[in-house]
């Protein structure tokens, strides 16, 4: 039997394996889960809000890439997370955690030793909580990428929340 000759093939460039970074921070397995099943990439970052004055705040995105100047990528493929410089000084040595029964499903942070005052909802810090009630309240805020939750008409009527339309501001 004839063996018939074979085309030479084109060597492959080796693909670099892309190094896990870790965070100076914990990250639950909760959180590396909904990370990659939100899309594989999520950005935190802080605000001014909240019960206590300052507010964590998350995105969906499509990183590695960093977003901004001081931005830090940390993750492997398939679970990126973008932290800005002002939220990682604030959760070196935190723990970031996603929990699906808390209402709305949300990622929140916990046993951090740089945020003396925390809002019971684990949302805010900063300032001593003032007590429920607050016209500031974030605890049934939904996740940006959540169309589905509703937040509670006692809620929204204490804070005057409206849904707005995806897209807009």
């Amino acid at each position: 039997m004839a063996v018939e000759p074979v085309e030479p093939v084109e060597p492959v460039e080796p693909v670099e394996p892309v190094e896990t970074v870790f965070p100076p921070f914990a990250v639950t397995a909760r959180a590396v889960d909904a990370i990659v099943t939100l899309g594989g990439a999520i950005r935190v970052d802080l605000e001014p809000g909240g019960c206590c004055g300052t507010t964590y705040t998350y995105e969906l995105g499509v990183w590695p890439e960093p977003t901004g100047g001081d931005d830090e990528v940390y993750g492997c493929p398939g679970a990126w997370l973008v932290v800005s410089a002002v939220a990682r000084s604030v959760l070196v040595g935190a723990t970031l955690d996603h929990a699906e029964r808390l209402r709305p499903p949300r990622f929140r942070v916990l046993n951090n030793p740089n945020t003396e005052h925390v809002c019971p909802c684990r949302r805010s810090f900063g300032l001593p909580w003032p007590g429920p009630g607050q016209p500031t309240c974030r605890s049934y805020l939904p996740m940006p990428w959540d169309a589905d939750y509703d937040p509670p008409a006692r809620w929204r009527r204490q804070t005057g929340y409206e849904r707005r339309a995806p897209g807009t501001d």
